[in-house]
């Protein structure tokens, strides 16, 4: 038999088994062969009829099969919360309805915050309402000019129990127990308090009782009252303090220069 040509490889004996190329195991008696597809290269263009490697029912950043995004907060909802609580009345009232809307059958979360800026908010409203009411109706804690001259009963009474800036006025050519001998407007936008108020009113009408009467306070038989704002008025634009200077007595005419 003749020799193949140099570079081709040796036949084999006749009846010898052919070989498997090299790295393929020799499949068994009657086991079937399956044919698998060929993975391209890396960055090769995958052939017709394959789609991006993955699990499939999957998607970039998605949900599996029979999965839905889970709803988020309502920004309404949310923002309708927070101002009820600041007291934005009007406007928690507003988003709190639109936050209900949104969230109606579970499309978004955040229902019962929606449902409390409408429950909260009409409260805050009343409130409002209520103090700015209140405000017209207090007016100033007093209106009282310098050299006006009111009646005051005996006893004092009227001083200890809150109704000084109503005491009624009269004309000083009459019996009368005050009269008014200081008064000056506060500075400030925020309210001082109390505290505060009684303390720069004392310093003030203590300071002017003795350029009135002629006397310090200390050497004279007639005594000082102040009255002073409070938050509501002050809110409403009232900062004066007035001074009134009492007799024990009832006097008739002015107090001023009484020392002399």
């Amino acid at each position: 038999m003749a020799s193949p040509p140099p570079g081709h490889p040796q036949p084999y004996p006749a009846g010898a088994p052919q070989p498997y190329p090299s790295g393929h195991p020799q499949p068994y008696p009657g086991q079937p062969t399956t044919a698998y597809p060929q993975v391209p290269p890396y960055g090769a263009t995958p052939p017709p009829g394959y789609g991006p490697y993955g699990p499939p029912g999957y998607g970039p950043g998605g949900y599996g099969p029979g999965y839905a995004a889970p709803p988020k907060q309502d920004g309404f909802a949310v923002a309708g919360f927070i101002l009820s609580l600041l007291g934005g009345s009007v406007l928690a009232i507003i988003f709190g309805i639109m936050g209900i809307r949104r969230t109606r059958d579970g499309r978004a979360k955040g229902r019962g915050m929606a449902i409390a800026a409408v429950v909260i908010g009409p409260i805050w409203l009343v409130l409002q309402i209520v103090g700015a009411v209140y405000a017209l109706k207090a007016g100033p804690a007093s209106t009282y000019a310098v050299g006006d001259c009111v009646r005051i009963s005996a006893d004092g009474g009227e001083l200890d129990d809150g109704t000084a800036p109503t005491l009624p006025e009269v004309a000083c050519s009459t019996s009368h127990g005050g009269e008014v001998y200081a008064a000056k407007d506060l500075p400030g936008d925020s309210y001082p308090g109390v505290e505060e108020l009684e303390t720069t009113a004392d310093a003030f009408c203590a300071a002017e009782f003795e350029r009135f009467v002629g006397l310090p306070i200390e050497q004279s038989e007639l005594t000082y009252y102040y009255i002073y704002p409070r938050g509501v008025g002050w809110r409403a634009g009232d900062h004066e303090v007035v001074c009134l200077v009492i007799s024990p007595v009832d006097v008739t005419g002015t107090l001023r220069g009484a020392a002399s």
